[in-house]
């Protein structure tokens, strides 16, 4: 199945998946924390297309907001497969006598250096002051989407509100919120 999606891109490419590809491929990396050219961002970007246009049927009203919601949950996939692998990998692994390792010693080390601390400190002020500074509506759409990973329908239940205007909202809030993190998220 995912080799006929691949060769009828290939062969006749679709001009959605085409114009889709950068801002999915800039979404998964923004949630990866990679960059753009990273391959698990690149996997993320192809798996999101493809479930997006196998599916599209399921799509209603606009295109953009469906595949990024896929692009948003494919990432988080990415996410917590890599967290289950490193799991698996510290179990699997037993310390070795004669290299004297323990468990303990073999978990990295989760302390961060000051600098990005306070680098991350000022980032997340950063997004808090533009997450404020959104109007009412916008705000709690961001915050139900992002924060506690509601669907655009039930946000729109919630608000009582058009799903457009819901994707709208949201779509106008994460680009605020980028533009307070600023260069940070450059790919």
């Amino acid at each position: 199945m995912l080799a006929a999606f691949m060769e009828r891109i290939t062969r006749q490419p679709d001009a959605e998946a085409r114009e889709l590809r950068p801002a999915v491929l800039r979404t998964v990396a923004c949630i990866l924390h990679v960059s753009v050219d990273d391959a698990d961002a690149q996997d993320a970007a192809n798996e999101t297309l493809r479930r997006a246009f196998e599916k599209r049927e399921a799509a209603q009203g606009e295109l953009r907001p469906y595949v990024m919601g896929i692009a948003r949950h494919v990432a988080l996939d990415v996410i917590r497969r890599k967290k289950r692998e490193r799991a698996r990998t510290v179990a699997d692994s037993p310390p070795s006598p004669e290299s004297g390792s323990s468990l303990m010693d073999r978990i990295a080390d989760d302390k961060e250096a000051v600098d990005s601390a306070a680098a991350r400190t000022e980032t997340l002020r950063n997004v808090r002051r533009a997450l404020l500074s959104l109007d009412e509506g916008p705000r709690r759409a961001v915050e139900l989407f992002h924060l506690e990973g509601k669907s655009y329908r039930e946000i729109s239940a919630t608000l009582d509100v058009p799903v457009g205007t819901v994707a709208t909202w949201v779509m106008r809030g994460r680009k605020s919120l980028l533009d307070a993190v600023g260069e940070e998220v450059k790919p």
